[in-house]
């Protein structure tokens, strides 16, 4: 008997912050100790989530009223919040499984194949995924030497066919915050070609260097707004799986339809989970103060200890917990899969080849998380310097 045919829009796909898991898991059965710097998980190391969200969750547990199906669109008292926090009217408040799930659901709703979907250079590998699976077309914008947008690049990109175009900021995975005279130059780009803006900024209360302005506060009133947001981040809870999308401006009503079928047909969000972040957004942002000073603090060590070696370069990131590196690969390396994977296998270093972000695979980046706590992180970083000094001689 034959295999199980899988449609070609799936069979090519990858996501290589995952994907590279197995290779490390197979170099950690050999006996090598794994230093995990591939994923954006605080859990996994020392960031939990604020005791008032935990506490709210075991509330909405208790006598078991909440283990049902929830609304599609949402617990009503969460989408009243994100509706106050967003300036947005009820209808237009979308709960999702994550900010991930409304991703998806912006491309299906948003794009037909040969469409396409204007995003950074680097960008967050979902984006590049979500747009093969429905048939788009890359359209990347490219970014300064600081990972700032450049706005006439925008300009010079958008066709026909762009659907939409994407800001990511903070920046994953590159850590850098958009300055709000660009933020107001991409709003009105927008506008004047009435194509609609996706705001990820899932992380925007996560900056330990400036301040992060968020695109509605300096988006013209004409333009089409779509904002994301969640609890993965900003609250250091990524398996509570809650975010949400809002729509502002006139004319969203179609994408609003869509939405309402699209959250309808998978039946509901986790519904004890909301209470968490309606109790996240509601409750003190003190825990933030000391968790921010970490990550500054980790952040600088990384930014320190990556440009002191000769053959790497990085920008100082400002928000989030990532950076992402260059690699002078030379006649060592082929590629970054090649630098990434070598140094997997050489010291139990796990980073992300910065190709799983769009980057060409011949640029050498990668991209690293400086989540673990400075002993941990010190040591990693020791190994990744001898490893591209070793290569030098």
């Amino acid at each position: 008997m034959g295999k199980v045919r899988i449609a070609s829009k799936i069979a090519h796909l990858s996501y290589a912050i995952r994907d590279i898991v197995a290779a490390a898991q197979r170099v950690e059965k050999g006996g090598k100790k794994i230093h995990w710097l591939n994923i954006g998980d605080p859990n996994r190391f020392d960031f939990r989530p604020p005791q008032h969200v935990l506490e709210a969750i075991k509330d909405a547990l208790k006598d078991g009223k909440y283990t049902g199906y929830a609304p599609s669109q949402g617990e009503p008292l969460l989408r009243e919040e994100i509706a106050k926090k967003e300036g947005v009217s009820f209808e237009n408040v979308f709960v999702t499984n994550g900010l991930s799930e409304g991703i998806t659901f912006l491309f299906s709703a948003l794009m037909d194949a040969g469409d396409n979907l204007m995003m950074p250079i680097p960008a967050y590998p979902l984006y590049v995924t979500d747009s093969k699976v429905v048939g788009g077309v890359e359209n990347y914008y490219a970014c300064d030497k600081n990972w700032i947008p450049d706005v006439d690049d925008m300009r010079r990109k958008i066709n026909s066919k762009t659907r939409a175009i994407v800001v990511i900021n903070p920046n994953n995975p590159t850590g850098s915050v958009c300055p709000k005279s660009v933020l107001r130059e991409i709003g009105e780009l927008a506008a004047q070609h009435d194509i609609p803006l996706i705001a990820d900024e899932i992380y925007d209360r996560l900056v330990f260097d400036g301040e992060c302005t968020n695109l509605r506060d300096v988006a013209p009133k004409d333009a089409k707004l779509i904002s994301g947001n969640g609890m993965s981040k900003n609250y250091f809870y990524p398996g509570a799986r809650v975010g949400y999308l809002a729509l502002h401006g006139e004319g969203m009503e179609p994408l609003a339809e869509a939405l309402t079928k699209q959250t309808n047909a998978r039946l509901s969000v986790n519904w004890e989970m909301q209470f968490g972040l309606l109790a996240a957004m509601r409750g003190s942002m003190d825990y933030l103060k000391p968790n921010l000073a970490k990550l500054k603090k980790r952040g600088g060590l990384l930014h320190k200890m990556l440009n002191e070696v000769q053959g790497i370069s990085c920008v100082k990131p400002k928000a989030a917990f990532y950076a992402f590196a260059k690699v002078e690969l030379g006649d060592k390396w082929k590629d970054d899969f090649a630098f990434v994977h070598g140094l997997l296998e050489e010291t139990g270093v796990l980073c992300v080849p910065g190709s799983a972000f769009g980057a060409k695979k011949e640029e050498g980046y990668m991209r690293l998380v400086f989540l673990p706590p400075e002993e941990e992180l010190q040591e990693a970083l020791s190994l990744v310097q001898k490893y591209v000094l070793k290569a030098q001689k």
